[in-house]
């Protein structure tokens, strides 16, 4: 059986140019990390977020729209005392955000309401259990939530698989090429 003349010469196109298999599931959860990644702490924006700590210590203004980055330690039902620290046992309608991903103390947690089903889908660990005590960046208002400092309304958020905070600099500085030369 012979191709139609013009099907083959576009198979054979494809297979001559830049056709490759691209995985589309991969592309949509973590589309191209690198540039999303901060590249210091502190300041409540992409480049530069809020820490879980800052956001417990009400650095951020209360209603104000700010980016926060921690660990998904686990979620809650209706109040911070009914917190659990499972992927498998978890709750769609938030998670708890921390800056050290072995935590277990609720003090040192925030939580972050997921409102929509497309957030829940996109960042409740019910949902993606693998991410567990992943790192996480969100943007969303600071607010009270579960009466204690938390994140509301989330607008954007993305997870960092294998990032760590830790590591980025709790203030960013300026570089001034006069004071030291080399």
């Amino acid at each position: 059986m012979r191709l139609p003349r013009a099907l083959g010469l576009a198979l054979a196109l494809c297979l001559l140019s830049a056709c490759e298999k691209v995985d589309v599931e991969a592309e949509k959860e973590n589309p191209d990390v690198e540039q999303l990644r901060p590249t210091s702490l502190g300041e409540g924006v992409q480049s530069s977020p809020y820490t879980v700590s800052q956001i417990i210590e009400g650095k951020a203004t209360t209603g104000s729209t700010v980016w926060v980055i921690g660990y998904a330690v686990g979620s809650t039902y209706r109040t911070m005392s009914n917190a659990l620290f499972t992927a498998e046992t978890s709750y769609t309608s938030n998670i708890l955000l921390a800056n050290n991903s072995s935590c277990t103390a609720t003090e040192s947690c925030i939580a972050v309401e997921l409102s929509t089903t497309a957030i829940q889908q996109a960042l409740s660990l019910a949902y993606n259990p693998n991410h567990h005590r992943h790192c996480i960046m969100v943007c969303g208002q600071a607010s009270r939530y579960f009466s204690q400092p938390g994140i509301r309304n989330i607008k954007d958020g993305y997870w960092l698989p294998n990032f760590d905070p830790s590591a980025l600099n709790s203030s960013p500085t300026e570089w001034d090429e006069h004071e030291e030369q080399y």
